[in-house]
């Protein structure tokens, strides 16, 4: 064999396995990349107006981005109020005598995202929840929209591989965390609050999943009536002047931003308020869950994002007080969210405490009872949750050398 072929020879190899360690990179990219397919698939904003521009849409998206990483569980209280809605509305449109092919979820949601809006001989088109869709056919006023699913899904733009990419990814980086744990390797703080993160985000997911993604035209119901007749039909005559829409009589939706009005709410939830009448249902409409079981399913999934940050106890930290830290905000964050459960499910069982609810109509006149009682323990829950955001991230700098090992997929493989 000559020096030649030898030479070749060394020069090339087979089958080569991959690196026993990971980078620092890696763990960034592997967190990263799965937030960003889950937050981004996770999104399900309503129905623009048609004033919107493009940059009024995109800065929209990033502020709800941005909320879904800050505070995941209000994104996902939205989801919920906003899937409560629709299951009430198909139940009261079964209960007319209408099908599954005239009114299903997708057309509940469709309405709720303002998906329709009426217009009257004397005054350009508002839009209508499902709520105000079924008071006008009740009334004899309009006709069932004959809009079915098909149509409402061409409108949308759902990517079922994002969806379906953030389920992979997300099932990936929680099989190998659990896989380190088994290996008793070390799990950094970043992977454990990416799979919190995540799995909230894939929970509003669902509840948002039959609701129509990035509709921009909504469908326009003509009636011969002017706004006046139509309010006309109420005992009260409707109120004058109104919050939202004339038809706010109907169903007196509350907005957050409405409602609290601070800089931080208008800023991330509608950045500015909207004119009378509103051109299009705002993102942040007050969640009104239906019964005792929703109220406690909310609770459950609230919950778990910080039991999932409480499984980080005994990580090891470079320093004492960043482990200290890490606990105490996470005991902070679970007590005040498993008490917020609580006490939602207790005020939906009882009727005393439900007078210390949120509003007195629709949220339009606040108690200030109800107020600080969300107040204070709001305000320590998103210090809580920067000061965990801030040590996640801070841990990077000094994690110990085992973070860095791979996982050995080969010793969980039945083996002689």
């Amino acid at each position: 064999m000559s020096n030649s072929t030898i030479t070749t020879l060394m020069s090339r190899r087979g089958w080569v396995g991959g690196p026993d360690e990971r980078g620092t990179l890696d763990i960034v990219w592997s967190c990263v990349s799965t937030l960003f397919i889950c937050l981004w698939s996770m999104l399900h904003l309503n129905i623009p107006s048609p004033k919107d521009t493009f940059w009024t849409i995109f800065w929209r998206k990033a502020r709800w981005l941005l909320l879904g990483v800050l505070a995941p569980e209000v994104p996902m209280l939205f989801a919920a109020g906003q899937w409560a809605s629709a299951k009430r509305s198909v139940k009261a449109m079964r209960d007319m005598g209408f099908d599954e092919e005239e009114w299903s979820l997708e057309h509940a949601y469709y309405a709720d995202s303002g998906g329709f809006e009426l217009r009257t001989v004397d005054r350009e088109a508002v839009p209508i929840t499902a709520k105000q869709v079924h008071y006008l056919i009740e009334h004899d006023i309009i006709t069932l929209p004959r809009v079915t699913k098909k149509e409402i899904w061409d409108k949308s733009n759902a990517d079922k591989v994002a969806k379906f990419l953030a389920c992979f990814q997300t099932a990936w980086l929680t099989t190998q965390t659990i896989a380190r744990a088994i290996q008793h390797l070390a799990i950094t703080p970043l992977e454990l609050s990416s799979i919190a993160l995540a799995l909230t985000s894939l929970t509003t997911l669902w509840y948002w999943l039959q609701k129509p993604l990035d509709v921009e035209t909504p469908t326009l119901v003509y009636v011969e009536k002017s706004m006046k007749e139509i309010v006309s039909t109420c005992d009260g005559g409707g109120a004058d002047p109104y919050t939202n829409t004339p038809l706010d009589f109907i169903e007196p939706n509350a907005y957050i931003a409405r409602k609290w009005n601070p800089l931080l709410f208008k800023w991330i939830l509608s950045r500015k308020l909207q004119t009378k009448p509103i051109e299009r249902i705002p993102n942040d409409r007050d969640p009104q869950l239906s019964n005792v079981y929703q109220h406690l399913s909310l609770a459950v999934a609230t919950a778990s994002f910080a039991s999932i940050h409480l499984a980080g106890w005994n990580f090891s930290f470079e320093t004492d007080w960043e482990a200290w830290l890490w606990r105490g905000n996470c005991l902070v964050m679970w007590g005040l969210l498993a008490t917020y459960g609580t006490t939602e499910v207790v005020a939906c069982c009882n009727e005393r405490f439900q007078k210390l609810g949120m509003d007195t109509m629709g949220g339009y006149k606040m108690r200030w009872p109800a107020c600080l009682w969300f107040i204070i323990p709001a305000s320590l829950y998103a210090m809580a949750r920067l000061a965990l955001l801030f040590e996640v991230l801070y841990s990077m700098r000094s994690l110990p050398s085992d973070a860095f090992v791979e996982v050995k997929w080969s010793s969980f493989i039945p083996h002689i």
